[in-house]
């Protein structure tokens, strides 16, 4: 609820730097035994915000009386009315780690409940030795595959936040979330003796969460597949039917041919799609991979967390991106989820319906190729109307806002790839952030090593995508990049913490 109105001239001693002030530039705790000023409110929710995750969770995610005489947290509106924006806006991001870091905690809490229940359940020796021997192999592909884990003292390691030099919570020692490579004391150096990425998977030391998941799915896959290798085959498809499920939640897919044969000729590449170019490439998998032993998975959803450029920590959001001197609006933090609602390029374009060269916004839409500065891509209306509109703004706006047309396959410029995003931020938030801002390079295709290949060769020729080939090495794998028309995706950027603790 939002504070009582003091009375007029009142005025009261601020409880911690003892100022005496208008009581209309200041709130009580929950308690009401309290009285704080706006400045002091300020330094509390910045405080908050570096606290221990133990006191943050305290409240939710929300500031207790730092007198600690009430359980009970401030109220967003009493916050709100005395604090900067800006204070008020990260002091919700706090609160929005600390749910997501409770469901982490409870996923830990049901995994471990699982491997327990399998170990009980293998040490009582119940049931027939076939279904032994199949509980045998779950517990070892879902305790040992689908659970990192230190590699020294092998404690589970579930909350992974933006390094991927980890250190453990247990035991200390410093290793790579990637290949899981135990590096002594710390792993820094085992990035940067190979440009920041690990020498084994190629994943960069700073990622968003979402891309880490990326490869750590592909690698768990991988080391499924090499596994199965040693199950007897008269049990095989038993052991996978068992583990389905976490594997579904995992986004593994598992193979409908579990041959020895077929095992052996698996493998899983990487793809660096734009998303402008997925509806696309979706259609165009279904065609080339009907009859194959391929699977396309392309994430489609239009709710995304933002990245960072390497050496930031957030990203300012404009509000009209045309012209250089956008004006911005808000920060966001790497990892802040958005919603996209439309994507734009903006481009050079040199058409005789213009005249001389103009610099206008295109539906991303309409736009063929990687939307990449200083490319140059064909213009291919989708709707199949043979022309697309060029507007002066990021509006849907016609009349004065249009600036004329461009005929399919004419080629623009492009200058820059815009997002068109909303999310909540304390209030509900809309403008605009630069394309690479958004991972695009979370699209895995696995299979047959040959119908694998074969399907990216040509995607590569049609769309210009760039991937990562995963090569099979049954005690580690190497990522090896490839370029198609562009080069490799750009770097995310965080801190880390393994179990507790970790260091970026």
């Amino acid at each position: 609820a939002a504070p009582a109105a003091p009375a007029a001239g009142a005025n009261k001693d601020c409880d911690c730097c003892f100022d005496n002030v208008p009581m209309a530039e200041g709130a009580c705790c929950p308690s009401k035994a309290h009285f704080f000023c706006g400045t002091c409110l300020g330094g509390l929710l910045t405080a908050f915000k570096t606290a221990d995750y133990a006191e943050q969770k305290k409240g939710k995610g929300r500031v207790l009386c730092p007198m600690k005489d009430s359980d009970t947290p401030f109220g967003d509106a009493a916050l709100a009315a005395f604090v900067a924006q800006d204070i008020f806006d990260e002091y919700l991001e706090v609160r929005i780690k600390v749910a997501e870091k409770g469901i982490q905690e409870q996923m830990e809490k049901e995994n471990n409940d699982k491997i327990a229940d399998l170990k009980e359940k293998l040490a009582k020796a119940t049931g027939s030795a076939e279904q032994l021997e199949i509980d045998k192999h779950r517990l070892r592909i879902i305790d040992d595959i689908f659970t990192l884990k230190c590699p020294r003292c092998k404690l589970a390691f579930l909350d992974y936040d933006g390094c991927s030099a980890v250190t453990c919570g247990g035991c200390k020692a410093g290793f790579c979330s990637y290949c899981l490579e135990d590096c002594g004391a710390d792993a820094h150096g085992h990035f940067y003796a190979n440009g920041s990425k690990c020498p084994k998977e190629g994943g960069p030391i700073f990622v968003e969460h979402a891309q880490w998941l990326v490869y750590q799915q592909a690698r768990k896959a991988r080391e499924l597949m090499d596994y199965l290798l040693v199950i007897p085959e008269d049990i095989r498809q038993k052991v996978c039917d068992s583990v389905a499920p976490d594997a579904k939640d995992l986004g593994i897919v598992i193979p409908k041919d579990l041959t020895t044969k077929a095992l052996e000729a698996n493998i899983s590449m990487i793809l660096d799609v734009p998303r402008t170019l997925r509806e696309r490439l979706t259609e165009f998998g279904k065609k080339k991979l009907e009859g194959k032993d391929a699977v396309l998975d392309v994430p489609m959803g239009k709710k995304v967390p933002v990245r960072v450029p390497p050496g930031g920590v957030a990203i300012a959001v404009t509000q009209a991106p045309l012209g250089g001197a956008a004006k911005k609006v808000i920060h966001l933090a790497a990892g802040r989820e958005i919603e996209i609602l439309d994507e734009w390029v903006e481009a050079n374009v040199p058409s005789l319906k213009l005249g001389a060269k103009v610099t206008g916004m295109l539906k991303a839409r309409h736009v063929v190729g990687r939307p990449d500065p200083k490319a140059k891509c064909k213009v291919k209306e989708a709707n199949g109307n043979g022309s697309t509109m060029v507007r002066r703004t990021c509006k849907p706006d016609e009349g004065k806002n249009v600036l004329g047309y461009v005929d399919d396959d004419d080629s623009v410029t492009v200058v820059n790839h815009w997002i068109q995003f909303k999310t909540t931020v304390g209030k509900a938030v809309t403008g605009f952030v630069p394309g690479p801002c958004v991972a695009t390079d979370d699209v895995v295709v696995s299979g047959n090593v040959d119908d694998v290949k074969a399907f990216v060769a040509e995607s590569a020729a049609h769309f210009g995508i760039t991937w990562k080939e995963q090569k099979k090495a049954m005690a580690a794998a190497v990522i090896v990049e490839k370029a198609g028309a562009a080069g490799a995706p750009p770097k995310g950027k965080g801190r880390g913490r393994g179990r507790g603790r970790g260091r970026g």
